[in-house]
């Protein structure tokens, strides 16, 4: 009894020691913030997991009682300020990842992972010139070839039905069927599924709820990656179609470093594989393992961000009769014969389509450079399947995102360390008043007078900014700008029991989530 009560004393004092470092003592302790989150990060806990992705709406609580830099757990600093935003996430100085994120998807040695700027600055090197905007415009036959396929479904199969379509479900097959050829030269046809429900997408979306399990237990993440995938697989047989992936990856992987991969001899579009085994990377940056991590990462960032922002603008376009008139004007312009596409470039020309996906850009979020689909382990580990107006509303990835800077950062008054997280929110930042009046409001003329657009473009940090600024950037612009024409140009959609609340973000789990029971954006085809 004696050792119990002395094994409590010692648990006690060190608790309490903690705690008084954390008040007084904390390089930190100087920020303004509320004392019980300083003191222990249960409290962030209590609001992600008990409360339900509830944490990021705290933080813009905090930030009007507190000001503009507020202290939000033990160890990181939140500062909602639109003009430091390119201070923190900044492409002119070394900025690292905190290393407690390094592991929370299960790709440890993926880019998006990568905690160390100079090892992110030789992945990413490799890596740019398969995204390069060049390159996208030679995928844009392809990315229309599956936009077509998705109207020609919705026109053959639904037009004249009572039975409604989910865009979110279309959307999601679309993209993921473009991410995939674009990053493997194949595709496992997502499109044709029935309803367009992909075990694959259906599987990913279904686990978003444990992306904060994921970053406040990471002892879960070492647990199921000790797992076989055999057992991963029976106890949540959904996860097969996701383990199919990965296994899929590692063997083109291991077929083109061997010389013996179809994919690479007989397309003309060739694999991320082949432009990474070309690159100047050293040695153990080409191992198997490492390359089906970034494989299988970047297959997950090219998915979330473009099927949210077209299924927000699917949704404003067609609430909103006067936007849905002048889009269609705008678009027989340059596509006057609905099944004779355009060129993506002169796609790009077209002011109020750019202008409708910036809007709802900004009211998702943003989806810098993180995974949307991930092998099935890294799913058990709480992750799941993130241009102007939708992409403003959307937002992509709606967490915070933690940087950390090598010298002391300063913010009015206050000097932050060196070494100590700073993070910004890209959903505190496209609500901000002061920047974008009615911010809630879905407003696509707010982007057309081009010295108001080149204004306001500073602080649309959708895909974030920095070194680690979003690696898709161009191909979900060219998803969106295709998707969206292609569809409006040629099916005739009307809403369907959808309301706003079906888009509105009410959870962040990393991306932003709808209220719970709403059933995605709804459409009947006409």
């Amino acid at each position: 009894m004696a050792i119990y009560f002395a094994v409590l004393a010692l648990l006690a004092a060190y608790l309490l020691s903690l705690i008084a470092y954390r008040l007084f003592f904390s390089p930190i302790r100087h920020i303004p913030g509320s004392k019980l989150a300083a003191a222990t990060g249960w409290y962030e806990t209590y609001y992600d997991v008990v409360q339900g992705g509830q944490f990021t709406f705290k933080l813009e609580e905090w930030h009007k009682y507190y000001g503009p830099i507020i202290r939000i757990n033990p160890t990181e600093v939140h500062i909602r300020d639109p003009d430091f935003y390119d201070t923190i996430y900044t492409s002119s100085g070394p900025v690292d990842k905190p290393k407690e994120l390094k592991h929370r998807f299960g790709l440890p040695d993926g880019i998006h992972a990568t905690v160390e700027h100079d090892l992110h600055h030789i992945r990413r090197i490799a890596l740019n010139p398969y995204f390069s905007k060049r390159q996208i415009y030679f995928l844009a036959p392809y990315i229309q070839e599956r936009a077509t396929k998705l109207a020609n479904r919705l026109v053959n199969e639904y037009r004249d039905s009572a039975k409604p379509v989910i865009m979110n479900d279309a959307w999601a097959t679309y993209t993921a069927d473009v991410v995939t050829y674009y990053c493997f030269s194949w595709s496992w046809d997502f499109l044709a599924y029935p309803d367009f429900v992909a075990p694959f997408t259906a599987t990913t979306k279904s686990l978003a709820s444990l992306a904060h399990v994921s970053w406040h237990f990471p002892w879960l993440n070492s647990f199921f990656q000790s797992l076989p995938d055999w057992v991963l697989v029976a106890v949540k047989p959904a996860m097969k179609p996701i383990i199919a992936l990965q296994q899929a990856v590692r063997k083109q992987i291991i077929s083109i470093k061997s010389g013996s991969s179809l994919a690479q001899k007989d397309s003309a579009h060739k694999t991320i594989f082949h432009s990474l085994l070309t690159s100047n990377l050293p040695p153990q940056e080409l191992e198997v393992e490492r390359l089906q991590q970034e494989g299988t990462s970047i297959v997950g960032a090219g998915v979330e961000t473009a099927t949210s922002t077209m299924a927000l603008a699917t949704f404003y376009i067609l609430k909103n009769p006067k936007f849905l008139q002048r889009l269609r004007k705008e678009l027989q312009q340059v596509f006057p014969d609905p099944n004779k596409p355009p060129e993506l470039s002169k796609l790009e020309q077209l002011p109020f389509l750019t202008a409708i996906i910036r809007e709802c850009e900004y009211l998702l979020n943003d989806l810098p450079n993180q995974p949307i689909i991930l092998p099935l382990k890294s799913y058990i580990n709480g992750y799941s399947l993130h241009q102007l107006t939708a992409l403003r509303l959307g937002n992509g990835v709606a967490q915070r995102l933690p940087r950390v800077s090598r010298t002391p950062i300063q913010y009015s008054i206050y000097t932050i360390p060196g070494g100590v997280p700073i993070s910004m929110s890209a959903y505190l930042q496209h609500q901000d008043e002061r920047i974008f009046p009615s911010s809630k409001t879905f407003n696509p003329d707010r982007w057309i007078d081009p010295t108001q657009e080149r204004h306001l473009s500073r602080y649309l940090v959708s895909f974030s900014k920095g070194t680690r600024m979003c690696l898709g950037y161009n191909l979900a612009w060219a998803e969106m700008y295709i998707g969206l024409a292609t569809i409006f140009r040629r099916v005739e959609l009307e809403l369907f029991e959808t309301e706003s609340d079906a888009v509105e973000m009410a959870r962040e789990y990393f991306v932003p989530l709808p209220k719970k029971g709403t059933k995605g954006v709804r459409v009947l085809v006409k």
